[in-house]
């Protein structure tokens, strides 16, 4: 027996006497995994990383209690990279089952196009898949994909989804939710005026941030029989090593250089794992379904209908199949994204990019300001019918493209197609004299400011709205922000003023939500905070906290005249560490009462953006969870219990004998506030457990008493944040999270244990 076994299952056999929820096994060089891990009954967290496995036992299929489990190192299991996501144990083990059962290669990849307009990227598509060349190709416009079966042997084929991006600057901040993981990525260049550095290191830190720190990258030097040219080969390849793969000078009127392009593509292809992973025999038929339905979108309860039809039964591996054909480009879904828990639909590429850059190429020369019907009339000539031109406008607003400005026009703005042009009143703050703050980041991606002007647009009007900026005015604290990136030194700043003592609860508004839009890339950029006085001189956070861990506190600032300050560490991380966190909301209701629960959820909206709140309902439960247990735990976490009290509430069981008790026994404990608003008239008087509740509205008038239903709400949501304000200024500002495991802390979805 080796001394890794040995101290295996020493580790659990200390786990089982613990009766302990956690066991780390990582590292020890483990063939397989003992068995007596299988009477661990309350195992959650399994960390097996960086063993040399080569199969999972059965019972680990079975174990439903796990929660996070990871296998990633261990090559001889055969699962693809992607998929070892340690937060997602069941959909790792079902993977792992289901081919076990019948499996063969997917054969399939994803091939992008990206680069700036007019560098040949179509005319290049065109050569690759027909051998054809037209001088005169049509400038892209949106997305066009395009299928390419290409020989890698004499007797394999793979089948390659080419998607050719429009390079119009419009179009960039819509990459983002197209470029993926499992993808090859051609970058097209062509002569032209000044350096090409800034345009490479653009385009490659977007590929980074969306398609994965190690995304394979060839740079194409394109158009080199009519404009020859080369770059700085040597010194992109030393910045960007894990990413380019290689450099090919081609012309598309020179056939020779295709079949360069070819084999370079070929080659890498041969590399790409994801190409060669195994995919479940039923799998396949569901992909063939999917890709040749004749409708543009299907709910994803349909498309989970299709999966069962073919055989394909587990949910997590239902789950599991529709990532995959989102990152090939077959069926879109975003069901990893929370901005579309509701919006769950399987759609075709082609369908979303065409009605998307539609209305994109329509109003750009109004500023992307226009109604729902002048969207609609746009919509219905490219064939959109009504519902279609709805779910395009509503995914839209999802993607955080566009919003409604609320006026009787019923009108929308996309931010992306403002003018470049700050207003006036940007040259009235003095940062010298603000609360300042900002983010430093790789790339400053088109998209970042629009997005945030629209997650932000309660705060600010149209005259104080530009492509790369904003000024946000809060009336609640009198302070307003000015908001703006600089894409050249990949900032963003905010200067905040207005009075001093109110000037960070706009700060925590502002960042909330750039932490927001920050979750959802791949890389993270620094805070950065600044000296009173000194708004010139950025610091980064990360650096003052390694200064206060090493014992420094002080941090010498050299200002503009070269004259320099010590400034106390804590005093420039203290307008950091102060803001409020969010406080998380649990939402009671029942069933039967869904529609109204939704309409609370956008009466909370604004208090979401704002930071105020993290809501949570049964309706974020995914497909395979153990619901009871979710439940249970989101009850046990939430600050605020939430209750909509009605006949249907008050009838059921699990509403008033769970999560009722439960949220009055947390109140008694001193653990969290109980709120509830009454929605119909359901005899809730008599029930003596709502006399520990505060009950809105405040004259407790049920919903079919109130002649506007919308101010009906609007009461409610009134009377939920005065509690809450209420609730924030009695804790401490300081007060951290709860961990989501005992003995473990997590952070960006990465987990550290505590081995001491």
């Amino acid at each position: 027996m080796s001394a890794a076994w040995e101290l295996a299952l020493k580790r659990i056999e200390e786990a089982k006497r613990l009766k302990a929820s956690i066991l780390y096994l990582e590292g020890l060089g483990l063939t397989r995994i003992p068995e007596s891990i299988a009477q661990l009954k309350r195992l959650r967290i399994l960390v097996l990383k960086g063993n040399q496995l080569t199969a999972l036992p059965a019972w680990l299929g079975q174990a439903q209690n796990l929660t996070y489990l990871d296998l990633r190192g261990n090559r001889g299991l055969g699962i693809p990279q992607e998929v070892l996501d340690p937060f997602k144990p069941r959909e790792i083990l079902a993977y792992y089952f289901a081919q076990r059962t019948g499996a063969r290669p997917l054969n399939e990849a994803k091939l992008i196009l990206v680069g700036q307009g007019g560098v040949g990227k179509t005319s290049l598509v065109k050569a690759l898949t027909t051998g054809k060349f037209n001088s005169r190709e049509k400038t892209t416009e949106g997305i066009k994909i395009s299928d390419w079966p290409c020989p890698l042997a004499k007797k394999e084929a793979v089948t390659i989804h080419i998607w050719d991006f429009g390079g119009q600057e419009m179009m960039h901040s819509t990459h983002q939710f197209f470029l993926t993981a499992r993808s090859l990525y051609l970058l097209v260049l062509n002569r032209r005026p000044g350096g090409y550095d800034r345009e490479v290191d653009y385009w490659m830190r977007l590929i980074r941030a969306f398609g994965g720190k190690d995304a394979p990258v060839i740079i194409v030097l394109n158009k080199q029989k009519s404009e020859p040219f080369d770059v700085n080969r040597g010194a992109w390849l030393e910045k960007y090593s894990e990413n380019i793969k290689g450099f090919v000078e081609t012309d598309c009127a020179v056939p020779t250089t295709i079949t360069q392009l070819k084999k370079k593509i070929q080659e890498q292809l041969r590399s790409l794992n994801s190409l060669k992973a195994s995919f479940p025999t039923q799998w396949f038929a569901i992909k063939e379904e999917l890709a040749t339905m004749a409708t543009e979108f299907v709910t994803f309860d349909a498309y989970r209908e299709i999966c069962r039809k073919h055989g394909e039964q587990d949910p997590a591996n239902q789950t599991l199949l529709a990532g995959f054909l989102h990152d090939l480009g077959i069926a879109l879904n975003y069901k990893d994204d929370r901005r579309f828990l509701h919006f769950a639909y399987v759609l075709k590429p082609e369908w979303i990019t065409r009605g998307i850059y539609a209305l994109l190429h329509t109003f750009v020369k109004r500023n992307g300001l226009f109604s729902r019907t002048e969207a609609k009339a746009v919509l219905d000539k490219k064939g959109y019918g009504i519902e279609a031109a709805d779910f395009i406008l509503a995914l839209m607003e999802q993607f955080e493209l566009s919003f409604p400005l609320g006026d009787k026009q019923n009108r929308i703005l996309i931010p992306q197609l403002l003018e470049d042009q700050q207003p006036e009143q940007a040259r009235e703050f003095k940062p010298a004299e603000c609360l300042n703050f900002g983010y430093q980041y790789p790339i400053v991606s088109e998209g970042l400011l629009p997005r945030f002007i629209v997650r932000t647009h309660h705060l600010s009007e149209p005259a104080t709205r530009w492509k790369s900026g904003v000024i946000l005015r809060d009336a609640a604290s009198g302070c307003q922000a000015l908001v703006r990136a600089d894409a050249a030194e990949g900032q963003v700043r905010a200067h905040i003023n207005g009075p001093e003592a109110s000037r960070r609860e706009l700060l925590a508004i502002i960042r909330h939500n750039f932490e927001i839009i920050n979750g959802s890339y791949e890389f993270k950029p620094d805070d950065l905070v600044y000296a009173p006085g000194v708004p010139e001189v950025p610091v980064s956070v990360q650096e003052l906290e390694a200064l206060r861990n090493s014992a420094e506190s002080v941090r010498p600032i050299v200002r503009p005249d070269k004259t320099v300050i010590k400034v106390s560490v804590d005093s420039l991380l203290e307008p950091v560490e102060s803001a409020p966190r969010p406080l998380r909301l649990f939402l009671s209701y029942a069933h039967a009462d869904q529609k109204h629960i939704e309409e609370l959820r956008k009466s909370l909206k604004q208090m979401e953006r704002n930071g105020l709140i993290h809501p949570w309902y049964d309706r974020e439960l995914t497909a395979g969870e153990r619901w009871n247990a979710r439940i249970l735990q989101e009850l046990n976490e939430a600050d605020v219990i939430v209750c909509q009290i009605s006949r249907d509430f008050l009838a059921s069981d699990f509403c008033v004998l769970t999560e009722l008790d439960t949220a009055i026994k947390r109140k008694a404990a001193g653990e969290a506030e109980l709120i509830a608003y009454i929605l119909h008239e359901s005899g809730w008087k008599d029930e003596s457990k709502l006399k520990e509740f505060q009950v809105l509205p405040d004259d407790a008038k049920p919903i079919s008493r109130w002649k506007n239903k919308h101010a009906y709400w609007q009461a409610v949501a009134d009377g939920i944040q005065q509690a809450l304000k209420k609730l924030q200024a009695q804790r401490p500002a300081s007060l951290k999270e709860r961990d989501v495991f005992r003995g473990l802390t997590f952070k960006s979805r990465k987990i550290e244990t505590n081995r001491s």
